[in-house]
């Protein structure tokens, strides 16, 4: 079988998986998809909101999800009238810069939002599919079983992000599918890729720096300005548009950042009275360090795009180490990227991409 359609296989599996979770989820709560809106009881503001726009309002405990905030912003991805929409935020700059997901949810501002709930599912039901695909794309250049593309829908923060409508698929399967690009030496879709990854979720940029920087000592400089230049305008620009659109007093909340390794440390003894957050917590520690060590030893393009979500990783907060469900949306792709360079990678060279020509 061709490359191409081995791929498309574990896409067509990745495709199934997903909606075999959505089906199971929206089964057990009457096929009622602000389930997976996750609007929270206690977030009175969001909660008001998405009453005054839907029938009937599955609500989560306390404040809820990522979810609810992407509901409003697809309502008005735009920010065409922030006051009615935006504002309803906790923080509208800083969830403003997620962008991509309310844009496709939303249907770029026409969907209404008895379609947009439905259209959040959707876009992470493909997201599911398409990250497949690249993942299992991925590993047979690496020499790998392209049914390791299958450790993409399985990711359980990919399931986690599934389960409260978050961005985090779409980011993923951008990033990688960005990566894949590079790998076939299409810098120009590659960057643009990277950039809707960083657009999905500001912690992709990352994934583009890493990119960068491969390319860059490669010798490819004029490529390697595509890859990293493309993701940081896109970002820079949306950012610039924001500040024009939302009001002065908003600020940008970098909340999830901290002291060096204080988050981690902090969360030890929480590990200690609970076996499931402690192996989470080690295994998680365990990739970041095998990760590193093949980024090192044996670099190539796929572990040179994801290793600095080591040091992002060292630099979150307690809230964010705390529990397995935070910890694991929060390096979701590490996994992945983790899976393909100790078990998929057979080429057995350094570099995965053609020597660059001067």
């Amino acid at each position: 079988m061709a490359e191409p359609r081995l791929s498309l296989a574990v896409g067509l599996a990745g495709l199934l998986l997903a909606v075999g979770f959505a089906a199971i989820v929206l089964n057990g709560n009457d096929f009622n998809p602000t389930v997976l809106t996750a609007v929270g009881e206690s977030d009175i503001a969001v909660r008001e909101y998405a009453e005054a726009r839907l029938n009937d309002v599955i609500l989560r405990p306390e404040l809820g999800h990522d979810g609810r905030f992407f509901f409003v912003q697809a309502n008005d991805p735009w920010l065409t009238d922030p006051s009615e929409n935006a504002l309803v935020l906790d923080q509208p700059i800083y969830r403003s810069q997620r962008m991509l997901y309310p844009v496709l949810a939303g249907a770029a501002g026409f969907a209404d939002p008895d379609e947009i709930v439905w259209g959040m599912i959707l876009v992470n039901v493909v997201a599911m599919a398409v990250g497949a695909t690249a993942t299992g794309a991925l590993a047979l250049r690496m020499g790998g079983s392209a049914w390791w593309g299958l450790a993409f829908p399985l990711n359980i923060g990919l399931i986690s992000e599934f389960s409260i409508g978050g961005a985090g698929i779409l980011a993923a399967a951008c990033g990688f599918a960005g990566v894949l690009m590079l790998e076939k030496e299409r810098w120009y879709a590659g960057g643009v890729l990277l950039a809707a990854s960083a657009l999905a979720r500001e912690a992709m940029l990352v994934v583009a720096i890493g990119a960068f920087l491969w390319v860059w000592t490669r010798g490819d400089r004029r490529n390697a300005a595509k890859v990293g230049g493309i993701p940081l305008l896109a970002v820079v620009g949306w950012a610039t548009y924001l500040r024009f659109r939302l009001p002065d007093d908003s600020e940008l909340v970098a909340g999830a950042l901290g002291p060096p390794l204080r988050g981690l440390l902090e969360n030890v003894s929480n590990w200690l009275g609970d076996p499931l957050e402690m192996a989470v917590g080690l295994m998680t520690i365990g990739v970041l360090v095998v990760l590193t060590h093949r980024a090192i030893v044996t670099p190539n393009l796929l572990a040179w795009s994801f290793v600095l979500f080591v040091p992002l990783a060292i630099l979150l907060t307690a809230p964010v180490w705390d529990g397995f469900f935070n910890i694991s949306r929060a390096v979701a792709p590490v996994y992945m990227a983790f899976v393909l360079v100790v078990f998929a990678d057979r080429r057995g060279k350094a570099s995965t991409v053609s020597e660059a020509v001067p």
